[in-house]
Protein backbone atom coordinates (compact mmCIF):
# COMPACT_ATOMS: atom_id res chain seq x y z
CA UNK A 1 0.00 0.00 0.00
CA UNK A 2 1.75 3.36 -1.32
CA UNK A 3 1.61 5.86 1.45
CA UNK A 4 0.24 9.42 0.06
CA UNK A 5 2.69 11.63 1.20
CA UNK A 6 5.08 9.86 -0.05
CA UNK A 7 6.85 11.68 -2.93
CA UNK A 8 8.44 9.02 -5.52
CA UNK A 9 9.00 11.87 -8.31
CA UNK A 10 11.01 14.46 -6.08
CA UNK A 11 13.74 16.00 -8.23
CA UNK A 12 16.56 19.20 -7.56
CA UNK A 13 15.06 21.28 -10.36
CA UNK A 14 12.99 24.72 -9.54
CA UNK A 15 9.61 25.27 -11.55
CA UNK A 16 11.65 26.40 -14.41
CA UNK A 17 13.96 23.71 -15.07
CA UNK A 18 16.99 25.23 -13.69
CA UNK A 19 19.09 23.19 -11.01
CA UNK A 20 18.97 24.65 -7.02
CA UNK A 21 22.26 24.67 -7.49
CA UNK A 22 21.30 28.02 -9.02
CA UNK A 23 19.38 29.54 -6.98
CA UNK A 24 21.60 31.32 -4.63
CA UNK A 25 22.94 32.80 -6.96
CA UNK A 26 20.04 33.77 -8.73
CA UNK A 27 18.66 35.55 -5.08
CA UNK A 28 21.90 37.04 -4.50
CA UNK A 29 21.21 39.10 -8.34
CA UNK A 30 17.63 39.74 -7.22
CA UNK A 31 18.40 40.99 -3.83
CA UNK A 32 20.98 43.49 -5.86
CA UNK A 33 18.22 44.73 -8.47
CA UNK A 34 16.19 45.36 -5.10
CA UNK A 35 18.88 47.08 -2.72
CA UNK A 36 19.02 49.47 -6.30
CA UNK A 37 15.59 50.13 -6.24
CA UNK A 38 15.52 51.23 -2.88
CA UNK A 39 18.57 53.37 -2.88
CA UNK A 40 16.95 54.82 -5.90
CA UNK A 41 13.98 55.40 -4.37
CA UNK A 42 15.16 56.85 -0.98
CA UNK A 43 17.32 59.34 -3.35
CA UNK A 44 14.04 60.36 -5.30
CA UNK A 45 12.07 60.49 -1.71
CA UNK A 46 14.89 62.76 -0.03
CA UNK A 47 15.10 65.04 -3.52
CA UNK A 48 11.48 65.00 -3.27
CA UNK A 49 11.10 66.15 0.22
CA UNK A 50 13.69 69.00 -0.21
CA UNK A 51 11.55 70.48 -2.73
CA UNK A 52 8.63 70.39 -1.10
CA UNK A 53 9.96 71.51 2.41
CA UNK A 54 11.48 74.71 0.90
CA UNK A 55 7.87 75.49 -1.36
CA UNK A 56 6.36 75.37 1.94
CA UNK A 57 8.96 77.72 3.74
CA UNK A 58 8.54 80.48 0.52
CA UNK A 59 4.89 79.98 1.00
CA UNK A 60 4.55 80.58 4.47
CA UNK A 61 7.68 83.32 4.13
CA UNK A 62 5.30 85.01 1.54
CA UNK A 63 1.74 84.65 3.00
CA UNK A 64 3.95 86.63 6.74
CA UNK A 65 5.46 89.25 4.27
CA UNK A 66 8.53 87.88 5.82
CA UNK A 67 11.82 88.57 2.93
CA UNK A 68 12.73 85.09 1.46
CA UNK A 69 16.28 85.48 2.61
CA UNK A 70 15.30 84.63 6.08
CA UNK A 71 14.76 81.00 4.66
CA UNK A 72 17.91 80.05 5.07
CA UNK A 73 18.31 80.44 8.42
CA UNK A 74 15.45 78.54 9.43
CA UNK A 75 16.52 74.88 10.63
CA UNK A 76 15.77 71.73 8.05
CA UNK A 77 14.14 70.07 10.92
CA UNK A 78 11.71 72.45 10.27
CA UNK A 79 9.42 71.63 7.66
CA UNK A 80 5.87 71.75 8.10
CA UNK A 81 4.08 75.01 7.53
CA UNK A 82 2.84 75.11 11.11
CA UNK A 83 6.27 74.63 12.21
CA UNK A 84 7.76 77.33 10.21
CA UNK A 85 5.22 79.50 11.23
CA UNK A 86 5.90 78.86 14.48
CA UNK A 87 9.56 78.94 14.06
CA UNK A 88 8.76 82.59 12.64
CA UNK A 89 6.96 83.99 15.63
CA UNK A 90 9.84 82.66 17.71
CA UNK A 91 11.80 84.42 16.05
CA UNK A 92 10.58 87.20 14.53
CA UNK A 93 12.95 90.30 16.85
CA UNK A 94 15.86 88.18 15.91
CA UNK A 95 15.20 89.49 12.49
CA UNK A 96 13.19 92.21 12.66
CA UNK A 97 9.90 91.58 11.50
CA UNK A 98 6.38 91.50 12.99
CA UNK A 99 5.44 87.90 13.08
CA UNK A 100 1.37 89.01 13.64
CA UNK A 101 -0.89 86.60 11.36
CA UNK A 102 -3.99 89.05 12.12
CA UNK A 103 -4.28 92.51 11.41
CA UNK A 104 -4.24 94.98 14.65
CA UNK A 105 -7.17 97.26 15.70
CA UNK A 106 -4.73 100.06 15.14
CA UNK A 107 -3.71 98.77 11.29
CA UNK A 108 -7.61 98.44 10.85
CA UNK A 109 -8.79 101.69 12.05
CA UNK A 110 -5.95 103.53 9.58
CA UNK A 111 -7.30 101.34 7.05
CA UNK A 112 -10.53 102.67 7.90
CA UNK A 113 -9.63 106.46 7.93
CA UNK A 114 -7.89 105.48 4.71
CA UNK A 115 -10.49 104.07 2.89
CA UNK A 116 -12.86 107.07 3.68
CA UNK A 117 -10.00 109.48 2.21
CA UNK A 118 -10.56 107.61 -1.13
CA UNK A 119 -14.54 107.66 -1.11
CA UNK A 120 -14.45 111.58 -0.24
CA UNK A 121 -11.99 112.19 -3.15
CA UNK A 122 -13.94 110.20 -5.23
CA UNK A 123 -17.37 111.53 -4.65
CA UNK A 124 -15.84 114.96 -4.84
CA UNK A 125 -14.23 114.84 -8.27
CA UNK A 126 -15.65 115.33 -11.41
CA UNK A 127 -16.19 112.13 -13.33
CA UNK A 128 -15.26 111.80 -17.46
CA UNK A 129 -18.77 112.84 -18.19
CA UNK A 130 -18.95 115.68 -16.36
CA UNK A 131 -15.39 116.99 -18.30
CA UNK A 132 -16.99 116.42 -21.37
CA UNK A 133 -20.52 118.06 -20.46
CA UNK A 134 -18.46 121.02 -19.16
CA UNK A 135 -15.92 121.46 -22.68
CA UNK A 136 -19.27 121.28 -24.70
CA UNK A 137 -20.96 124.00 -22.63
CA UNK A 138 -17.43 126.34 -22.55
CA UNK A 139 -17.35 125.70 -26.74
CA UNK A 140 -20.76 126.54 -26.81
CA UNK A 141 -20.54 130.51 -28.75
CA UNK A 142 -23.44 131.79 -27.60
CA UNK A 143 -23.14 131.27 -23.81
CA UNK A 144 -23.33 134.45 -21.57
CA UNK A 145 -21.36 135.95 -18.88
CA UNK A 146 -23.83 134.56 -15.81
CA UNK A 147 -23.43 131.17 -17.92
CA UNK A 148 -19.89 131.35 -17.43
CA UNK A 149 -20.13 132.32 -13.80
CA UNK A 150 -22.25 129.75 -12.81
CA UNK A 151 -19.79 127.12 -14.43
CA UNK A 152 -17.12 128.48 -13.18
CA UNK A 153 -18.77 128.21 -9.46
CA UNK A 154 -19.06 132.00 -9.36
CA UNK A 155 -22.61 132.04 -8.83
CA UNK A 156 -24.80 135.57 -10.62
CA UNK A 157 -22.51 138.55 -11.45
CA UNK A 158 -23.83 142.23 -11.06
CA UNK A 159 -21.99 143.11 -14.18
CA UNK A 160 -19.04 144.76 -11.78
CA UNK A 161 -15.60 142.62 -10.86
CA UNK A 162 -12.64 143.15 -8.79
CA UNK A 163 -9.77 142.25 -10.27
Amino acid sequence: MANQYEEDDYEDDTNDGTPTGEVPADLRKALKRLQRENKELKESNATTQSELRSRSVKDVLESKGVPSKVAKFIPSDVSTPDQVAAWLTENADVFGFSAETGSSDETKSENAGNYQRINNATETAISPTKDADLLAKLSNPNLTRNELDSLRGEGQSTGRRKF
